[in-house]
C-alpha cells in the first residue's frame, strides 16, 4: 500500500533478487490478511503502508495478528510529523507511537538513510524471533 515515497524503496526491492516477492493490496486491512497467509505459508512478510493506514489496519493487526502470533515486519512511512502539508494526516501521525506502545507492538523511527538499514533489519529479526509484530517508522526527514 505504498505512498509516492515508498513507491522508491519498492523499485530497489525489484532488483533486489528472486528472494523478494511485491504483491500489491487495494486496502491495508487486505495486505495484512495476505502477509498472514504468506508467513504461515512460511514467507517472512512485510507490509508497507503509510502511518494513516495503520489507522484502516487495527482490526486486522488486533484481532489477526496479534492473537495469533503472525509476526509480520510493517514499514510505515509516517504523515503527520512537523511540516505535514495535508491536516487531515496530523491525528494518526501523532498518535501511532501510542497506538503500537498500547497494542505492545514494537517500534523505530528511521530518521537517516544511514540507519535506515539495519534499523529494518533488526525490526524483521526481533518480529520472526519473538512472533509479534514489529514496524519500521519512516520519518519524513529520509525523503527531504
Amino acid at each position: 500500500m505504498p505512498d509516492n515515497p515508498l513507491s522508491l524503496v519498492l523499485r530497489a526491492f525489484e532488483d533486489a533478487g528472486p528472494d523478494i516477492r511485491l504483491m500489491l493490496a487495494t486496502r491495508e486491512e487486505e495486505a495484512f490478511g495476505i502477509a498472514a497467509g504468506l508467513y504461515l505459508g512460511g514467507r517472512r512478510p512485510a507490509v508497507m503502508l503509510q502511518s494513516s493506514g495503520v489507522g484502516n489496519s487495527l482490526n486486522a493487526i488486533t484481532s489477526l495478528l496479534l492473537p495469533y502470533r503472525i509476526p509480520v515486519l510493517m514499514i510505515v512511512n509516517m504523515r503527520g510529523e512537523p511540516g505535514e502539508w495535508n491536516e487531515a494526516q496530523l491525528p494518526m501521525g501523532r498518535a501511532l507511537g501510542a497506538i503500537f506502545d498500547a497494542l505492545g507492538i514494537p517500534h523505530s523511527t528511521v530518521a537517516s538513510a544511514g540507519g535506515a538499514a539495519e534499523s529494518v533489519r533488526a525490526a524483521a529479526d526481533a518480529a520472526f524471533t519473538t512472533r509479534v509484530a514489529a514496524a519500521c517508522l519512516l520519518s519524513r526527514r529520509l525523503w527531504e
